[in-house]
């Protein structure tokens, strides 16, 4: 029985582990690119429709902003009209008295909730100002507001001013009497508590900016903290911004979604800044992210398990059967394998049971047929195309045969003379072999060796002398070694010929046997019998001679052997090339 075929390697294990690696890494990170190409899309789609969402909001709280502003306006207009309509304010504005002008102002303001009345004549020259920051008889500071409202033909105007370094919204009316007598001024302050009622509306941080005179903007009213209000004056300078488009600005280190709206001023532009922080817009999708990343990860973690059992299932039948494949290879076919799945790796394990079987068989067979016939013959059966005939080739013949063996066979029984041939047989078989020989076949106490068939050798008849020579030392040996209870020596003769003969599967197409026929072989026969008549231990024909000449030879005679007509001349082998002894 083979050696047991030996256990997997470290370097088998580690190819076939690094297979499963490779699967399990291939498993996850198909899955890993999947998934994170999905966060990316799913947090890029959020932050979009976060920007998205956060200028609509904006463009809604511009909206809100303005509607609030015009709303107010339309307040100061209704309250300066009902004061255009005063009849005690005309009278007092008719005698001049500016004392009784500033009392009724300061009672209509009070009554109204405004933050600034004021009383101009047609030429835009003060009269009257509740705040007292414009002098008596001073130019009006908007009076190129209410010429622009007069060559549009509307009875009112509104615009924004600062005064006393502060703005105000305010509305100008003309007082009527019933002709325009006077310009009526009625205001309110822009400022933070403005900032924060849009604010409370909005949901947005408000701020309100002026263009300073030299040339940066300046806010003077906002709900931003201190940190981000000194802020937003450099980032608005430093963007590139479009009045009601979104763009985002960073703050003091946090970014804000910011839509920059302007308000009808007069000679100084003044902006409103509407802006939401976009780290507070996209906590909620940084929070679904965040669930998004714990599925992931949760789901990479059974991934790696599901794909590490995926990987053990494809991995462990190829283990077993890289195993059996190796053992096999060793010569030991042992059981089937017993891999019950019902997929490719079934269907392989089944195809490679079936491999192991024939492998088996043909190793069986050739097993009993290298116990027929030769190594040789055997694998050229069983390699070769198996078919009656064969091809001329030139052989070396060596027919051996024992002396005297009907006399040794008289005086022993059946089952003595089977183990004495087969002992001899083992003997002079090994000879033949170790020289490259074939044992063609057995027949009866003789032996028909081949040199030249199947396989073929440029010294095939210098083989098959020196075989001869050494069947003969062999017996010799082969006697002094044997049962000292039969003594008697066996002698043996050898004839040797070479020449063309047929080699080839002879027989019928059901029963083949591989040999070589023709003259040669016949020869070589005959020579084998002549060694007896000589008393020559080994006979060679000339042919043999020619091939071979480097054996000491003795020329015995020239004989016409049976079934030829040609005279053939026969030497008898001295021995091994070298010097001759003196018996020879």
């Amino acid at each position: 029985m083979p050696a047991a075929a030996p256990h997997a390697t470290t370097a088998d294990r580690v190819r076939f582990t690094s297979f499963q690696a490779r699967l399990l890494t291939w498993f996850l990170g198909l899955f890993v690119v999947v998934q994170a190409a999905g966060l990316y899309l799913v947090g890029a789609a959020q932050e979009r429709n976060a920007l998205n969402q956060i200028g609509a909001a904006l463009e809604v709280g511009a909206g809100v902003f303005h509607r609030l502003i015009d709303a107010r306006a339309e307040r100061l207009v209704e309250a300066a009209r009902l004061q255009s309509a005063d009849f005690a304010f005309k009278q007092a504005c008719a005698i001049g008295d500016r004392a009784t002008i500033l009392s009724v102002l300061q009672n209509q303001q009070s009554r109204i909730g405004a933050d600034l009345m004021l009383l101009a004549d047609l030429d835009y020259t003060v009269v009257a100002d509740t705040l007292d920051s414009l002098a008596p008889g001073s130019p009006l500071p908007f009076s190129a507001a209410i010429e622009d409202a007069l060559e549009r033909g509307e009875e009112w105007t509104t615009t924004i001013v600062f005064l006393a370094g502060r703005p105000y919204q305010i509305v100008v009316v003309p007082l009527l009497a019933p002709l325009p007598t006077a310009w009526i001024a009625v205001g309110f302050r822009l400022g933070d508590p403005l900032a924060a009622e849009i604010r409370r509306l909005t949901l947005t941080h408000v701020s309100l900016l002026r263009r300073g005179d030299a040339g940066a903007w300046e806010p003077f009213a906002t709900t931003l903290p201190a940190v981000r209000r000194a802020a937003l004056a450099p980032a608005l300078a430093g963007a590139a911004w479009a009045p009601d488009r979104s763009v985002t600005l960073p703050l003091a280190g946090e970014g804000f979604v910011t839509l920059v709206t302007s308000l009808e001023t007069g000679a100084i532009p003044v902006v409103a800044v509407l802006q939401r922080s976009l780290p507070e817009a996209l906590a909620p999708y940084r929070r679904l992210r965040a669930v998004l990343l714990g599925l992931f990860a949760g789901g990479v973690v059974l991934s790696a398990i599901a794909g590490h059992r995926i990987a053990r299932l494809v991995t462990r039948p190829v283990l077993q059967i890289a195993a059996r494949a190796r053992r096999v290879e060793a010569g030991e076919y042992g059981e089937p394998l017993q891999i019950r799945q019902q997929d490719e790796l079934g269907r392989l394990a089944t195809s490679f049971n079936r491999m192991v079987q024939g492998l088996a068989e043909r190793d069986k067979v050739r097993g009993l047929l290298g116990k027929v016939v030769s190594p040789a013959i055997a694998h050229e059966l069983l390699t070769g195309e198996i078919a009656l005939g064969g091809e001329e080739r030139e052989v070396t013949v060596l027919f051996a045969d024992i002396r005297d063996f009907t006399t040794l066979s008289e005086r022993r029984s059946p089952q003595e003379i089977l183990v004495l041939l087969n002992s001899y047989l083992t003997c002079v078989t090994a000879v033949v072999e170790t020289n490259g020989g074939v044992v063609d076949k057995y027949i009866g106490d003789g032996m028909m060796a081949l040199f030249g068939a199947p396989l073929s050798h440029p010294d095939d008849a210098s083989r098959a002398v020196r075989t001869a020579v050494q069947m003969i030392a062999a017996v010799r040996a082969w006697n002094r070694e044997r049962d000292p209870l039969h003594p008697e020596a066996i002698r043996i003769g050898i004839g040797i010929h070479t020449g063309r003969a047929v080699a080839g599967n002879m027989g019928s197409a059901t029963r083949l046997n591989y040999t070589v026929i023709g003259d040669a072989v016949n020869l070589a026969s005959r020579l084998e019998g002549l060694s007896k008549t000589y008393g020559a231990a080994i006979v060679v024909s000339m042919a043999t001679r020619e091939r071979a000449p480097e054996f000491g030879y003795r020329e015995i005679d020239r004989v016409r052997v049976r079934g030829r007509e040609a005279e053939v001349t026969i030497f008898e082998v001295l021995g091994e090339p070298g010097p001759a002894s003196p018996a020879e």
